[in-house]
């Protein structure tokens, strides 16, 4: 009688612990991201080209990305790869592709391409955009500033000195310089001054 009783609260202890368990062995719950969720992040510059038509040219960039429902998943992005010090030296000596001098002679094939004498046309927009003042002027206005200003970035070796120059024009209010060799305003499509 003894041994049975035994084995019948023994019985009823494993039974107890199995349920705890099957409790525990529930399906994860998801607070933010439910499996398989995305997002997407798009933007468009749309630059006006033509004053008499509507003619623009625009840039899309856009990026997807799924979500991970389970940090599990992710694994280190080099795993156990030991990166050698030569390596590192030689990643650093890299040269940045997107320079100024590189910017400036996009704009210049681009101006080109519609019509327009390149560099002229690009000195004349670096004077007048010294002229009107677009810093705090909307997200456009800055980023007009930031790339038509040659002084705020390092200076570069490679980039001539008559963008310093048409910078310094700008400041000057002397932008009519330029007017002979570029007889529009390559910012007359984009802006207006009041």
């Amino acid at each position: 009688m003894w041994i049975l009783s035994c084995f019948i609260i023994l019985y009823s202890i494993n039974v107890a612990v199995q349920g705890l368990q099957a409790q525990h062995n529930r399906q994860r719950r998801y607070l933010i991201f439910t499996p398989f969720t995305q997002w997407g992040v798009f933007t468009t510059v749309a630059v006006p080209l033509d004053t008499e038509a509507t003619v623009s040219v625009a840039w899309f960039f856009e990026a997807n990305y799924y979500t991970v429902d389970n940090a599990t998943w992710l694994e280190p992005l080099l795993g156990d790869v030991e990166i050698s010090k030569r390596e590192h030296r030689r990643s650093t000596d890299t040269k940045n592709k997107l320079t100024r001098k590189y910017f400036y002679t996009f704009i210049e094939n681009m101006l080109e391409n519609h019509g327009h004498p390149g560099q002229h046309c690009l000195l004349r927009a670096i004077c007048e955009n010294a002229t009107s003042h677009f810093l705090h002027n909307g997200i456009l206005g800055d980023l007009l500033h930031l790339l038509l200003t040659p002084s705020t970035s390092m200076s570069e070796d490679d980039i001539e000195d008559c963008y310093y120059e048409a910078e310094y024009w700008g400041l000057e209010d002397k932008c009519y310089y330029y007017e002979d060799a570029c007889s529009t305003s390559p910012l007359e499509y984009m802006s207006f001054t009041l």
